[in-house]
């Protein structure tokens, strides 16, 4: 059955206990803003958005890519943000209200332009946000799913009242950009891309609106100020809408698309017809509350269940819905294509959420779920091969491994099965026999050639963490055997279960530990279990226990249940730290180490598991800005 394109907000809940608060007054939106107890940074965004929404209307820092707790200050609200990954992305269209009319260019001179504030002057809560700057000027965010409002409270004086939108700026670096002054009215669009430093692209179109005519508009770039233009083009871009000092409120209403500025302007007047902010915000807040409601839980403290439902709130936010309100969305191809019956997704931080998010998502909301999936399929059609780390409508290759497998057959496992299964085993299999199939400019399996002949990808100046990088095609080739078994292909199955065997080819029966070789089959000398040499974000001691689809084995082939255990009970002595990456502990803040607490239930030790979440839990995750123990990785932590 094909459901309507918002469908998600209406699917019931699953009913675990009854508690009084609604959900979405048990979410703390700063969890995750500052430094943790493991000296790492949780990235997580504060600003407005709904449950996986195109529009995340958000503070960025001074300086930096991210909001940071420690640091109250802002230089713009930009529209577009992704929650928790390592590098910084989007920061699209920066608005900044201001006193007076901009006096230095600030593609160049950002600094007169930095808003102090306090944190007792600042609220966030789901899908809205607010703050009173220490110039007395009030903000208020609410979000729709591609669009927003705004309401800017300025203090009287007889300074012009004005609206900043500098486009030169966002979180990695502006390509190019143009921006059209009508009135009230102000459209454009951005180019940008550089994820962590990759060759991604996109664009993304805009519209803005003020319920008032300015008084004056002009425009600038890196050299000048220019009052009366009303148009302007270029990396450096910006504009500024200026209002007569009596005027004490403005509001804005924005909406983006990354097909077209008709599109965002669509999108805008479909969502947000009128100016009621309290509305859209009360809009918002429904949608969070229906999402967080297929969990309700009791008993604990109420630090525990904000801990628990921003947890939740976190792991709702990604993949972003990536098409329009009539359906639309820019393909891989760079074409404009159409999503029947569904919504388009993009953002994937393939690498990590793998491992456990979208299997929540799905077991909660199966249309959702095998929405991401069709999306994934679609992608891998028009871009060459499944996503890696796609962002908007482009490939960025970052991290390691084939993840769509094991997201595309988790999905399926957790019960979203309204995508096209036959495409999706295809695009699988391409992938995993290919040597040349990319993802647009990058390769969708670095290293498959020697996988496939030798039966482990050797460590060399081409790759780097090739231990890694093996565990993860392992990974991969068990879930196509999984897809393929429940598809009725069984030659496929049996292939793929083989292939998921090749973890055996870098263990070390000597060691007992999962290790690099070379290009002639060598181990990589000078071993300890917590170098991590042969390994991405890691060591021996924690991708050793990476193969979570036959650990059966690995614990006999490591010596049996009560070596196992001894071994485990070493490993969580103490925390590892992302700092410290060459100490062989347990790092919950980083992907690899996900699982690992459970191991002690193959090993026979299941008070072992429930201790050590237990006390992970207790001493990691808590109610404060350093309350997530690494990047949150798009819900993934």
């Amino acid at each position: 059955m094909k459901l309507p394109c918002l469908a998600w907000f209406l699917l019931p809940p699953l009913m675990f206990a009854q508690q009084a608060q609604t959900p979405v007054s048990q979410v703390n939106p700063f969890i995750g803003t500052g430094i943790s107890s493991q000296r790492d940074h949780g990235n997580t965004v504060p600003g407005a958005t709904v449950p996986f929404g195109m529009l995340y209307w958000s503070p960025d820092p001074v300086s930096g890519q991210f909001y940071d707790y420690q640091q109250p200050a802002t230089r713009v609200f930009s529209l577009t943000h992704l929650s928790g990954p390592g590098c910084g992305v989007y920061g699209d269209v920066p608005i900044l209200p201001i006193l007076g009319t901009p006096e230095y260019p600030p593609p160049v001179l950002s600094t007169p332009y930095r808003a102090g504030y306090s944190h007792q002057q600042e609220v966030a809560q789901p899908g809205y946000y607010s703050v009173r700057l220490d110039s007395g000027i009030g903000v208020e965010l609410a979000a729709a799913v591609h669009s927003g409002i705004a309401l800017f409270t300025y203090p009287s004086g007889s300074a012009s009242h004005t609206l900043l939108v500098d486009l030169s700026r966002n979180l990695t670096k502006v390509d190019d950009a143009h921006i059209d002054v009508a009135g009230a009215k102000v459209t454009g669009w951005v180019s940008s891309g550089g994820f962590c430093g990759t060759e991604n692209r996109y664009k993304v179109y805009f519209v803005l609106q003020t319920d008032t005519d300015p008084k004056t508009v002009g425009t600038c770039d890196e050299m000048n100020i220019r009052p009366g233009s009303a148009s302007g083009s270029g990396p450096r871009t910006g504009a500024y809408l200026s209002f007569n000092p009596n005027t004490q409120t403005v509001h804005l209403k924005v909406g983006i698309s990354y097909v077209s500025v008709a599109n965002a302007e669509l999108n805008l007047n479909r969502e947000i017809p009128g100016w009621n902010l309290g509305k859209v915000r009360q809009d918002a807040s429904n949608a969070w509350n229906s999402m967080l409601s297929h969990a309700q839980v009791s008993g604990g403290t109420a630090a525990d269940r904000t801990v628990f439902y921003t947890a939740l709130y976190h792991a709702m936010l990604h993949p972003s819905v990536n098409s329009d309100v009539n359906g639309e969305y820019m393909g891989f191809d760079g074409k404009v294509h159409t999503a029947e019956g569904r919504l388009q997704y993009a953002n994937y931080s393939g690498w990590d959420i793998y491992r456990s998010q979208v299997q929540m998502i799905t077991m909660m909301l199966p249309k959702v779920g095998s929405d991401i999936a069709e999306s994934l399929v679609v992608d891998a059609q028009q871009g060459g091969g499944l996503p890696l780390w796609p962002v908007a409508n482009d490939e960025s290759g970052v991290m390691a491994g084939d993840p769509s497998d094991p997201i595309l057959a988790s999905i399926y496992a957790f019960g979203g099965h309204d995508f096209d299964t036959k495409a999706a085993l295809a695009a699988m299999l391409h992938g995993a026999t290919d040597p040349k199939a990319h993802v647009r400019l990058y390769p969708e399996r670095p290293g498959l050639a020697d996988y496939m002949s030798k039966g482990y990808i050797p460590e060399s100046d081409e790759i780097h963490g090739a231990a890694s990088v093996t565990l993860e095609d392992t990974n991969a080739d068990f879930a196509i055997a999984q897809f393929a078994k429940v598809m009725g292909d069984e030659k496929t199955e049996q292939k793929f279960l083989k292939r998921s065997a090749y973890w055996r080819n870098i263990f070390d029966p000597d060691t007992k530990y999962i290790r690099a070789r070379d290009t002639e089959g060598k181990f990589l000398p000078d071993f300890t279990p917590g170098k991590s040499t042969g390994f991405i974000e890691g060591n021996s001691a924690q991708y050793t226990w990476m193969i979570p689809y036959d650990l059966k084995s690995v614990i006999a082939a490591i010596g049996g249940p009560e070596t196992a255990r001894q071994r485990l009970d070493s490993y969580f002595s103490q925390y590892g730290e992302f700092e410290h990456l060459d100490e062989p502990y347990f790092f919950i803040g980083n992907e690899p180490s996900f699982g690992d607490p459970w191991i002690y239930n193959w090993a026979g030790y299941p008070w072992r598991t429930q201790e050590v979440v237990r006390k992970t839990l207790v001493d990691l995750f808590t109610d404060t800005p350093g309350g997530e123990p690494g990047n949150d990785d798009l819900g993934a932590t």
